[in-house]
């Protein structure tokens, strides 16, 4: 019982320390910079969002210096490819192209196949139109999306993602080892989804409804974290959850493309359509890993799956 209360309050005080960073960080960029809200200065907000990234693991690097904790003393920082992280890398696509599905059945959303309004009237000589519009289809956009994600997120964006996911499904999970696999997922997901917070309010994700946006997000974190702390246990490695995040931020754009009507409480990934996508996902990842693989990762300790032998 000891033990288990220092591993909980080593998570929490990250948790506080990390949010209480982040957020001052935050206030610089909307009171210092002048960042009002994500579509008044795109620019800066993209450079001072990316930094914001790279807080989770500028503050568990520091405590474990603190603490005189080895790097490595959480045992996730090993980098041996598996399968796992190959599907960790497609099934973002997989969860954004049915979530594409979804959102089209709900009410007032439909497929936008009209993809004129893309090309900006000045940008294309007048005997190129014709071919440039014939080449902006839906399909057309689909795959070059799902091209240029799949580059962006084992590259760049999985860079940026592991400066949040070191903090999350690196040394947060070390401090969680000794809970069950839902308790670590929810906590985890729900600190994730709060320290979003103040980029919610300036319009991330949510720029029509900021405020709802917050408790949004929080679900959205929590779904997400039961499918990115299943890949780390699996893989017994951060870098599929890294995999996983940055291609998912690089390819959830084409719900924003393609869907017409409804609104971001309802479109996308981190909407009510992905929503629904996620928790089938997580279904689907729990009959498979308890009759298939009869690993029954979903009912054991963080700590019973890290410590057992690797097959």
């Amino acid at each position: 019982m000891a033990e288990s209360y220092k591993t909980m309050k080593k998570a929490i005080r990250y948790s506080i320390i990390l949010c209480m960073v982040s957020w001052v960080y935050a206030a610089i960029m909307i009171f210092g910079l002048g960042i009002k809200s994500v579509s008044a200065e795109p620019m800066k907000y993209t450079i001072c969002a990316s930094l914001y990234m790279l807080l989770p693991l500028i503050t568990a690097v520091v405590l474990q210096m603190i603490n005189k904790e080895k790097l490595t003393s959480t045992r996730l920082l090993r980098f041996k490819i598996r399968w796992s992280w190959l599907v960790a890398w497609i099934l973002p696509v997989v969860i954004v192209l049915l979530t594409l599905c979804v959102n089209a059945l709900m009410p007032g959303c439909e497929f936008n196949t009209d993809m004129s309004a893309m090309i900006p009237a000045d940008s294309v000589p007048e005997e190129q139109k014709e071919m440039v519009s014939m080449l902006m289809t839906p399909a057309f956009l689909i795959v070059t999306t799902i091209i240029s994600g799949l580059l962006a997120g084992v590259t760049i964006n999985a860079g940026f993602a592991f400066g949040e996911e070191y903090g999350w499904r690196n040394y947060l999970i070390a401090a969680l080892r000794d809970k069950k696999f839902a308790c670590a997922s929810i906590f985890i997901g729900i600190v994730w989804g709060l320290w979003h917070f103040p980029l919610i309010l300036l319009g991330h994700n949510y720029p029509q409804h900021s405020v709802a946006g917050v408790f949004m997000m929080v679900i959205f974190c929590v779904l997400a974290s039961f499918v990115e702390v299943y890949f780390v246990l699996k893989a017994k490695s951060v870098f599929p959850a890294a995999i996983f995040h940055g291609t998912i931020n690089a390819v959830a754009g084409l719900n924003v493309l393609l869907i017409k009507g409804g609104n971001d409480l309802i479109n996308g990934a981190s909407g009510l359509s992905g929503f629904i996508v996620m928790a089938v996902v997580i279904a689907v990842i729990y009959v498979f890993d308890r009759y298939v693989l009869k690993d029954n990762i979903f009912s054991k300790t963080i700590g019973e799956v890290l410590d057992n032998v690797e097959r």
